[in-house]
């Protein structure tokens, strides 16, 4: 456990934190810039001194009214969103440094080197690496020092995106193979949605929203969701792959409903095919622009994904249009529609209604 209660004031900022984090899993900071985000990396690592209040990690204190552990004791490993490696050093010089450094006997240079990927990278330059490399390079950097926890601020922030793939998935395989818990700071609502078991939202320097990724996601403050766009985000397991259709069936699965025989409710969906094993879970979300509203099921239309649920909830968004929620079991699912539509079909909270969207509304993470 994370035992956070600390303040820290600026002119023009203030940050008033006091939360405790699960740190099993990977959890998710989300916000704007200037939120807080990195400011609490920085006083959680021992980078920055100024914050008041208490620090206790795994039940040892790391700061407080008469303690200070410096950042190179706490065992917290840290990946900035620029690498900052020694430009004079090649790679492994790079990673030799900081193993020297290390307080701490973990896995050798050799075995971190082929986790993250770059062992054939370590003779080479600093500038011949490009930016997923150099990254990569950072994380290793980070889990020579072995720690017990690892904090990265936006780090792939200035990757292309397919480096920002193969950095997601090698964090997720460490994460795995390590056993080791991560805070990941980021304002891109994609990453969270693919790395984090949960998530909290950050505003003005304050937690705003904090709980498991798909809720806290679907439950955005409109302050906050309207930037990020409005989506629902989805666990869906795979059930069979439909190849000669090009789709795959998917469960939305109710861990909190059960049918007579005691099995979690579930309802079936589909989407594009996709390579993943029967069997496995897929992230996921649906733009609620995506999304449209019937009363009644149709049995003669080409939209494969037709629900039932109950509106739960009206926003008017603008003069114009109007966003519903509408909860489907467990899950909310946000649709955009226009404000003549809810008029039109007398939408009301409680109603019941159908959400409809086609196979590729559903977008895989």
């Amino acid at each position: 456990m994370l035992a956070i209660d600390i303040s820290l004031s600026y002119p023009g900022f203030k940050l008033d934190f006091a939360q405790h984090i699960k740190v099993d899993g990977i959890t998710g900071i989300l916000g704007h810039s200037g939120s807080g985000k990195t400011s609490l990396l920085r006083i959680i690592s021992g980078l920055n001194n100024d914050a008041d209040g208490q620090i206790t990690f795994s039940d040892q204190v790391m700061q407080d009214d008469s303690t200070f552990i410096a950042a190179d004791k706490r065992q917290i490993g840290f990946v900035f969103q620029d690498a900052r490696l020694f430009p004079h050093l090649n790679v492994e010089q790079n990673l030799a440094f900081a193993l020297k450094r290390s307080r701490n006997k973990g896995l050798s240079l050799a075995t971190i080197s082929k986790l993250t990927k770059i062992d054939a990278l370590l003779s080479r330059s600093v500038d011949k690496l490009s930016a997923g490399e150099k990254q990569r390079v950072a994380l290793a950097r980070a889990l020579l020092s072995a720690p017990k926890l690892l904090l990265l601020d936006e780090p792939l922030s200035s990757l292309d995106n397919k480096s920002r793939g193969e950095m997601i998935t090698l964090l997720k395989d460490i994460h795995q193979q390590l056993s080791l818990p991560m805070l990941y700071v980021s304002h891109s609502v994609a990453e969270i949605q693919q790395l984090a078991d949960d998530v909290l939202v950050m505003e003005q320097g304050k937690v705003i929203q904090m709980g498991h990724v798909h809720h806290v996601i679907n439950q955005l403050d409109q302050s906050i969701a309207s930037s990020f766009s409005q989506q629902t985000s989805l666990s869906l397991k795979v059930q069979q792959h439909l190849i000669n259709f090009g789709l795959t069936q998917l469960a939305l699965i109710d861990d909190n409903s059960h049918d007579q025989q005691g099995r979690k409710q579930h309802i079936n969906l589909f989407s594009n095919v996709i390579n993943q094993p029967l069997g496995s879970f897929t992230r996921a979300y649906v733009m609620a622009s995506d999304i449209s509203i019937t009363l009644e099921k149709s049995e003669n239309s080409s939209i494969n994904n037709i629900i039932a649920g109950n509106i739960s909830e009206i926003r008017r968004l603008s003069r114009n249009l109007a966003l519903v929620y509408v909860d489907v079991l467990s899950n909310r699912f946000a649709v955009n529609i226009s404000r003549y539509s809810v008029e039109k079909l007398n939408l009301q909270i409680g109603s019941e209604v159908y959400i409809q969207f086609k196979a590729s509304a559903i977008r895989h993470l």
